[in-house]
């Protein structure tokens, strides 16, 4: 026997078979609650051919993160050819050939991926923060390839927030003694260490004044740093610290030399937090010697 539609259709008006009374009982004692809420799941959507959708945010800086710490594990080696190629032209770089080498190095970029770009980044920015007379000559530099890929200006970004950790420099390393069986090897990382952070403070201008990072970046280093000297010079007097507050000094006066007139808001906090860290009695700032005191002085007077 075939069953109809309608067939199927009728048994809704027929008659009721009741349930067992100890089922109904059952039925009973259970509680009585509204259905739990379950947003509905979208369907995957398989697409054909290429999507361009763009990453989440973190996940485009936790990429770029991960990159640049490789990056500057590697930025010695010279394994790619045209890597080595823009290696080479970094070194021979002046203002006068700036247009004609640019050129040849956004040329050899243009064959390559994203990833080239940023290691190419990273060799620009080790170059200008360890030789830092070279730091103007790079940011203009910079600012050429940036004309051709946009992006360079987020990997520039990126290293600057990213400084301390990209270039350990979250531990200050202090003039060694004399008597150090290792004297040698701890001046030359002393030294290094003291010419990447100025040459960071001048990097960091330069990329501000050529628009490749933003006003608020070169800001917020500026009053880190301030917060970091007022600490320093609280703490218990010691060959550290002293260093320390040194080093925070020179990057001050350094950023200040470069700071644009017209940067009216850097220069005014600068001014306004030299001027209340100098307000406090000598005595209570153990750390800070008479030439960073007289380095400070300096400074607010450019500022003023």
């Amino acid at each position: 026997m075939t069953l109809s539609v309608a067939d199927i259709y009728s048994v809704r008006f027929g008659a009721k078979l009741s349930l067992p009374q100890m089922v109904q009982d059952n039925i009973a004692k259970l509680r009585i609650v509204a259905v739990i809420y379950k947003p509905i799941r979208p369907a995957h959507v398989k697409h054909s051919g290429f999507r361009n959708v763009a990453p989440k945010p973190h996940i485009v800086e936790n990429w770029r993160e991960k990159a640049l710490v490789d990056a500057v594990r590697r930025v010695k080696e010279r394994d790619d050819p045209e890597y080595s190629e823009i290696f080479t032209i970094l070194n021979k770089i002046t203002t006068s050939n700036m247009d004609k080498l640019s050129g040849e190095a956004i040329t050899y970029m243009q064959k390559r991926d994203g990833q080239f770009r940023l290691r190419i980044t990273m060799l620009l920015f080790d170059k200008a923060i360890s030789q830092n007379a070279y730091a103007s000559v790079m940011s203009v530099f910079a600012k050429k390839l940036n004309a051709s890929f946009p992006e360079i200006a987020n990997d520039l970004q990126s290293q600057i927030d990213l400084f301390p950790v990209l270039y350990n420099m979250t531990q200050t390393v202090v003039f060694p003694d004399a008597v150090d069986a290792k004297f040698d090897d701890k001046l030359i990382e002393w030294s290094r260490q003291k010419d990447k952070r100025r040459g960071y403070a001048k990097f960091m201008v330069y990329l501000y004044i050529q628009n490749l990072i933003t006003e608020s970046s070169v800001e917020n280093s500026i009053v880190q740093v301030l917060r970091e000297l007022d600490d320093g010079v609280h703490q218990v007097k010691s060959l550290q610290m002293e260093e320390n507050v040194t080093q925070f000094v020179e990057f001050i006066s350094e950023t200040s030399i470069l700071i644009p007139k017209n940067a009216t808001l850097l220069r005014g906090v600068l001014r306004n937090g030299l001027v209340s860290f100098l307000k406090q009695p000598k005595e209570s700032v153990e750390n800070l010697n008479m030439r960073s005191r007289f380095r400070i002085e300096d400074t607010l007077k450019r500022v003023q």
